[in-house]
């Protein structure tokens, strides 16, 4: 902290587990961030607490992009002119095209969840060496299957559901170990969350968490 009081530093970036770490420390708050003009978060899921406490910090709204580096690596991105948390990832940065489809590759409508898939220059052409995966993840129309699950609003900005692969399947629903996160961290016990599927003789899998008070 003794170093970013040196600074009237106007950009911030980083993960949500580091703006929490920071959040949570008193000596934050007490730094000037008349200067700040971009606080954006990145890397992974970007809890609404987290934002939250954040945004009355510092006086700035965090924004959150999503990418991957198979796309090299920003897919898309909230308007740094955003007023408050809206709980997306943002909208498809310029020359990218995005879909939600289902496991038959099919286009699902306007808010159902499903993969997400991009195309655009930043996406990559194929694993080095690796044909067989390449195959795995790329389409035949030209788009990179991410392996996240997300849904798309009527206004064409993007919320990620969780990764396909931590989907949890409780007696055939599906349950997304962020969303059961994102609730519990709204509970002024809790500091922090994991959630994960665990083996479940009667239902298949169950949800577990594992909490730090």
């Amino acid at each position: 902290m003794r170093e970013l009081a040196k600074y009237r530093f106007t950009c911030f970036a980083g993960v949500s587990t580091l703006f929490k770490a920071l959040c949570d420390n008193p000596e934050f708050s007490r730094l000037d961030f008349t200067s700040l003009r971009i606080a954006a978060s990145g890397g992974s899921a970007l809890q609404e607490a987290v934002a939250q406490k954040c945004q009355a910090i510092t006086g700035k709204t965090l924004i959150e992009a999503y990418g991957l580096t198979e796309a090299s690596p920003v897919v898309t991105c909230n308007p740094t002119d955003l007023a408050e948390f809206n709980g997306s990832c943002g909208v498809p940065i310029p020359s990218t095209d995005i879909a939600i489809r289902n496991e038959d590759g099919a286009d699902l409508p306007i808010g159902e969840a499903g993969e997400l898939c991009v195309r655009g220059p930043q996406v990559m052409k194929g694993y080095w060496n690796r044909p067989d995966e390449t195959a795995r993840v790329m389409t035949s129309d030209g788009y990179l299957r991410t392996g996240d699950i997300a849904t798309i609003d009527e206004k064409g900005f993007v919320r990620i559901v969780d990764r396909k692969k931590d989907m949890i399947n409780v007696s055939g629903f599906k349950a997304y170990p962020s969303e059961v996160e994102e609730v519990l961290l709204r509970h002024p016990g809790v500091q922090d969350v994991d959630v994960v599927g665990i083996p479940d003789p009667v239902s298949g899998e169950r949800v577990k968490a594992i909490v730090v008070r």
